[in-house]
C-alpha cells in the first residue's frame, strides 16, 4: 500500500511541478477569496450553551425560556460600599447615569419595585403578623384613639399610666408596644424616658418607640434591595437591548458599564464596583482567548521560522514554507466560516496548534528533497523521489494527526466536536498545501537559481546519505537506553494517582479578570454563585407547589418568581384587614399641643408613684421588665427638669414631642392607607418584572438560587441532582455547567480511546507489518505514560480546557514514530542506513516546531489555554524523546543490522541513479 500511495503522490507532485505558476496562482486566489468571507462572516460564539449538543432537552428548554422571558443570565454589577446606605446611593447614581444612554436596557434594577399597591401593602405581611397586628389594635384601641386625638407627651404618659393600672390589676404588663417577650415589656417606656432625658441634656438621634406596635407596616430601609446575605454587596441587574447578540454586542455593553463605573470613582472613592454575571464571564473569557490567540499565533510563526533558519541555514526556503502554511490557514478560515460560521473559546486557538503540526509536512518534504539534491538530482527528480518514498510517511502522519482531531466528532460534547472538525480540516489543508503548493514553489525557486547560473545538483553540502551519528551511537547501546526508559516509565506510573482534576470553570480564566474576581467575592459573601437554575409552572397553584418544594431542598438558598410581588393567602389576609380597618379609618388626628413643664411634671410624678407602688407590692420578686430601672429613670428625669432652665427645656421637649407625634401619625396613616380591600393580581405586576417572570402565554418562571458553590463539581452535582428530584426538566446555567462537566469527562475518555484505536488502525493499514506497526506506536505509548510523571513534576492538573489535549498527543506521538519506521522500511528495501541524518533531523525539527506551536500557548493569560499549552508541550517533548532515543534502540534490538556490503550497495545504487 505504501508503494501505490507513493505513486499517487508522485503523480500529484509531478503535476504541480510541471505547472508551478498555475498551482501557486490558484492557491493565492483561494486565499484571497477566503479573506473577505472570513472578515465579514466569521463570528465569535461566547455562549456556553452552544458547546452542548443542540438536541438535548435542557438546551432546547433554555432557548425556549430565553424567547419567552428574555435574557436569563443578566449582567450583574456588584457594588461594595462601607455601609448599605453608601452602596444604595452609589447604585442610584449609577443606574440614573446608565438610563441616560447611550446603551439601552430591557431591565436595569437594584431593588424590587412593587406595583402601584393602591392601599394593599399589608397583603405582603405574613398572615400571622397581620393577626398579631389586629389583636394589638383591638387591645389598645383606647390608647391609640386618645393619643391620635392629642399627640403630646403628657397625653402619652397619662395613657401609659392608665395602661399600667389595668395591667397591674391583671398582674400582667404588656402594652403591645414592644415584641411581647417577657423581658421586653417595658421597652417602650424605657426608650421614651431615655429620649426625654436626652432631649433636655445631650441630644441624640431619634429612635422610634412605636416599632413594637406599628413596625409591621413600616418598611425596612433595605427591604427590596438586591443585597447579599451579609449586606456587604449590592447587586444591580442589567439586561442591555441586544444582549447575548454575540461577542461584539455583549462586549460593547460591558465596556460601557465599566467606563461608567470608572467615571464615578472620584465621587465615590470608598465604593468598589465591578461587572460579572454570565455574559460578562463569557465575554471576558472570549476576549482573553482571542487576544491570547493573536499573541500565540505570532509567537508560533516566529519560533518556527527561527528553528527553520537554524536547521536549514537558508532564508528563502523557510520563508517559502511558512508562506505556504499561511495560505493553507487562510483556506481553512474560509472553509470554517462557510461550514461552522464561528469560533469558540475552545477552537480559537487552533491556528497555533496547526502551525506546530502543519509545518511538519513541509519539513519532511524540504529535508528529503535537499537530501536527494545533495546526491546530484535536480529539483524535479528530487521531488519525485520525495513524493514516492517519503510522501506515504507524510500522508500517514497527516492522517493520524487529523484523525485524532476528527475522532472528537464521535464525542457528544458539541464544542469539542467543532474543535475536532476545525483543527482536523486545517491539518489536512496544511498537508495538501505542502504536497502541492510547496513543491511548486521549490520548482520556481530552482528555476530562478538556474537562471542565475547556479546548479541545484550537489549544492546541499553532502553527496551521500549519512547516519545521524548521535542517534546511531545511542541505538548501538540498546540495553542501557531501554533500562533508563523502563525506570522513567515506572516512576511515571507511580505518580499517576497524584494527578488531580480541577472542575472549576472559573479557574480556567485569566488571573485578576474582573468578572471572575467579583464572582468569587459573591461566593465568599454568600457561599453561592450568581447563577440560578430555571423551572416553569403553568398555574399559580403549580408555581407555589414548585416554589415550596425547591425551597425545602438543602442545596437551595432561595427561589425567585412572580410570587415575590403576588402575595399568598390573600383572601384570609383581606378578612383580617377588614376586621381592624374600621377601627382606624375614622380616627381623628390632632396636632401636638406643645409641652407645659408643670403638666409634664405632674404626669411624671403620677407615673413614678404607680411604678413605686408596683415595686412595693411585688416585694423581692420584681415583675418582668425591670420596674426598678424605670423608677430610677423617672427620678433622674424629675431631678433634671427641676434643675434646668424652664423655657429652654420646654423648647427642647416640644421639639421631641413633635418628633414622637409625627412618627406615630406617619405610621398610623401608613397603616390606614394600606388597609385596602382589593387583592393583587398578575395584572398589577410591573412590566419589567412581568417580562422576567410571566410569559405572554401565561407561563411562570422560577429562578432557583443555589446555596452551594456550583463552580465546584460536588456542589454542581448535588444541586442539579436535588433539583431534578423535584423537576426533571430543570435547566439554567448551573445545569449547563453540570452537563459540561459530565460530557467533558465522557468526551475526553472517548477521545483518547477513539484516537488510539484510529491511529493504530491507520498505521496498521499503511505499514501492513505487525512488527513495524508496533514499533511505530511505541513512542505513542511511552510518551503518554511519561506525560503522567511530567504532570506530577510540574504540578499540572487536568481541567475542562486541557483534558482534550490527550488525543492530540497521541497523534503527534504516532507521527514521529511512523516517519522513523517508514524510513527504516525504505532502508530495508532500497538500502542505506537505518537512521539517515536527514530523517532524524527532520523528525527532531518537526518535534521542535510542534513544541514551538504548542509552547506558544504558554504565553496565554487564559489559564485553561495556558495549561493546555503546557500539557501539549510536555507530551510532545516526551514523545519526541521516545521516538529519537528509545525507538532506535528498540529497532537495533529487534532488527538485524544491514550487512556492510548491502549498505555499500545501496550507496552505489544511489550514485548510479545520479
Amino acid at each position: 500500500m505504501i508503494v501505490s500511495t507513493g505513486r499517487v503522490l508522485c503523480g500529484l507532485v509531478r503535476l504541480c511541478g510541471r505547472y508551478p505558476v498555475s498551482t501557486v496562482a490558484l492557491a493565492l486566489a483561494l486565499a484571497i477569496l477566503a479573506v473577505p468571507v472570513t472578515l465579514w462572516n466569521l463570528r465569535f460564539e461566547t455562549s456556553g450553551l452552544h458547546l452542548l449538543p443542540p438536541g438535548q432537552a435542557y438546551v432546547s428548554r433554555y432557548r425556549e425560556y430565553s424567547r419567552d422571558f428574555g435574557e436569563l443570565d443578566e449582567i450583574i454589577i456588584v457594588v461594595r460600599g462601607r455601609t448599605p446606605e453608601e452602596s444604595k446611593a452609589y447604585a442610584a447614581r449609577l443606574v440614573r447615569e446608565l438610563r441616560a444612554g447611550p446603551v439601552a436596557f430591557n431591565h436595569l434594577a437594584y431593588r424590587v419595585t412593587l406595583p402601584d399597591l393602591d392601599g394593599r401593602a399589608l397583603l405582603y405581611l405574613p398572615k400571622a403578623t397581620l393577626e398579631e397586628l389586629r389583636e394589638r389594635i383591638f387591645d389598645h384601641q383606647d390608647f391609640i384613639e386618645s393619643f391620635a386625638a392629642t399627640p403630646g407627651l403628657v397625653t402619652l404618659l397619662e395613657a401609659v399610666n392608665r395602661q399600667l393600672a389595668v395591667a397591674f390589676v391583671s398582674h400582667f404588663f404588656d402594652l403591645g408596644l414592644q415584641d411581647g417577650a417577657a423581658g421586653s415589656d417595658l421597652g417602650f417606656l424605657g426608650i421614651l424616658l431615655t429620649q426625654i432625658r436626652e432631649a433636655i441634656g445631650r441630644p441624640a438621634p431619634y429612635r422610634s418607640p412605636w416599632d413594637g406596635l406599628l413596625r409591621s407596616v413600616e418598611n425596612d430601609p433595605d427591604s427590596g434591595y438586591f443585597f447579599s446575605d451579609d449586606k456587604s454587596l449590592l447587586f444591580i441587574l442589567a439586561d442591555p437591548v441586544g444582549g447575548s447578540g454575540g461577542f461584539t454586542n455583549d462586549r460593547a455593553a460591558i465596556e460601557d458599564l465599566r467606563h461608567r463605573i470608572a467615571g464615578l470613582r472620584a465621587q465615590f472613592p470608598a465604593v468598589h464596583a465591578g461587572v460579572t454575571g454570565g455574559p460578562a464571564l463569557s465575554s471576558d473569557e472570549m476576549r482573553a482567548a482571542f487576544d491570547d490567540s493573536k499573541l500565540a499565533t505570532a509567537l508560533a510563526f516566529a519560533l518556527t521560522l527561527g528553528l527553520l533558519l537554524v536547521a536549514v541555514r537558508r532564508v528563502a526556503q523557510p520563508l517559502a514554507m511558512l508562506a505556504v502554511l499561511a495560505l493553507s490557514l487562510l483556506w481553512s478560515l474560509g472553509l470554517i466560516t462557510l461550514t461552522v460560521g464561528h469560533l469558540t473559546v475552545f477552537s480559537v486557538m487552533f491556528i497555533s496548534i496547526v502551525i506546530g503540526l502543519g509545518i511538519d509536512y513541509g519539513i519532511y518534504v524540504l529535508f528529503r528533497q535537499n537530501d536527494e539534491v545533495a546526491l546530484g538530482r535536480d529539483v524535479a527528480a528530487a521531488l519525485d523521489i520525495t513524493a514516492a518514498r517519503t510522501g506515504p510517511g507524510i500522508l500517514l502522519g497527516a492522517l493520524t494527526a487529523a484523525a485524532t482531531f476528527y475522532v472528537l466528532l464521535l464525542t457528544d460534547f458539541h464544542g469539542v466536536q467543532e474543535l475536532g472538525f476545525i483543527a482536523g480540516t486545517s491539518l489536512l489543508a496544511a498537508f495538501v498545501s505542502m504536497l502541492t503548493v510547496f513543491p511548486a514553489v521549490l520548482v520556481l525557486m530552482g528555476r530562478r537559481r538556474a537562471s542565475r547560473g547556479r546548479s541545484d545538483v550537489g549544492s546541499i553540502v553532502a553527496t551521500r546519505r549519512e547516519d545521524a551519528s548521535l542517534i546511531d551511537s545511542l541505538s548501538r547501546r540498546p540495553f542501557p537506553v531501554l533500562a533508563g526508559a523502563a525506570i522513567v516509565t515506572a516512576l511515571s506510573l507511580s505518580s499517576a494517582g497524584t494527578i488531580a482534576f480541577d472542575y472549576n470553570l472559573l479557574h480556567l480564566q485569566a488571573r485578576d479578570t474582573e468578572s471572575v474576581t467579583w464572582e468569587e467575592q459573591i461566593i465568599r459573601a454568600q457561599a453561592r454563585s450568581s447563577f440560578a437554575a430555571l423551572s416553569t409552572a403553568t398555574s399559580f397553584d403549580e408555581l407555589r407547589r414548585k416554589r415550596d418544594a425547591f425551597a425545602r431542598l438543602p442545596s437551595v438558598a432561595d427561589v425567585d418568581s412572580a410570587l415575590l410581588v403576588i402575595p399568598e393567602e390573600q383572601s384570609a389576609k383581606l378578612k383580617i384587614i377588614g376586621d381592624f380597618a374600621p377601627l382606624i379609618a375614622g380616627l381623628r388626628i390632632g396636632s401636638p399641643p406643645g409641652v407645659d413643664l408643670s403638666h409634664l411634671d405632674v404626669a411624671l410624678r403620677a407615673l413614678k408613684r404607680r411604678v413605686d407602688i408596683a415595686i412595693a407590692e411585688a416585694g423581692g420578686a420584681e415583675p418582668a421588665g425591670g420596674l426598678t430601672a424605670i423608677s430610677r429613670q423617672l427620678a433622674d428625669l424629675l431631678d433634671a427638669l427641676r434643675s434646668m432652665d424652664r423655657p429652654r427645656a420646654e423648647v427642647a421637649l416640644t421639639r421631641y414631642e413633635a418628633a414622637v407625634a409625627g412618627d406615630f401619625i406617619d405610621k398610623l396613616r401608613l397603616l390606614r392607607s394600606n388597609a385596602g380591600d382589593r387583592g393583587i393580581t398578575p395584572d398589577d405586576v410591573p412590566a419589567e418584572l412581568r417580562r422576567k417572570f410571566i410569559s405572554e402565554g401565561g407561563r411562570f418562571l422560577l429562578q432557583i438560587h443555589p446555596k452551594v458553590n456550583v463552580w465546584d463539581r460536588e456542589g454542581a452535582l448535588r444541586f442539579v441532582d436535588e433539583l431534578r428530584s423535584i423537576d426533571p426538566d430543570v435547566t439554567g446555567s448551573p445545569v449547563i455547567a453540570y452537563e459540561s462537566i459530565v460530557r467533558m469527562e465522557r468526551a475526553y475518555r472517548q477521545g483518547m480511546l477513539y484516537a488510539f484505536g484510529l491511529v493504530s488502525l491507520i498505521s496498521a493499514l499503511m505499514i501492513r507489518r505487525l512488527r513495524y506497526t508496533v514499533l511505530a506506536l511505541t513512542p505513542l505509548v511511552l510518551g503518554s505514560l511519561w506525560l503522567m510523571g511530567l504532570m506530577h513534576l510540574f504540578d499540572l492538573q487536568l481541567n475542562l480546557a486541557n483534558v482534550w489535549g490527550a488525543p492530540l498527543i497521541i497523534g503527534a506521538s504516532a507521527e514521529y514514530g511512523v516517519n522513523v519506521v517508514t524510513r527504516l522500511m525504505e532502508a530495508r528495501e532500497q538500502g542505506g542506513p537505518f537512521f539517515p541524518r536527514s530523517t532524524i533531523v527532520a523528525v527532531a525539527l518537526n518535534g521542535l516546531t510542534t513544541i514551538a506551536g504548542f509552547g506558544s500557548l504558554l504565553v496565554a493569560h487564559h489559564r485553561g489555554i495556558q495549561s493546555l499549552g503546557l500539557l501539549l508541550t510536555l507530551g510532545s517533548a516526551a514523545s519526541l524523546i521516545a521516538s529519537l532515543v528509545v525507538l532506535p534502540a528498540l529497532i537495533r534490538l529487534v532488527e538485524p543490522a544491514p550487512e556492510k556490503d548491502d549498505a555499500a550497495a545501496g550507496r552505489d545504487r544511489e550514485a548510479t541513479n545520479v
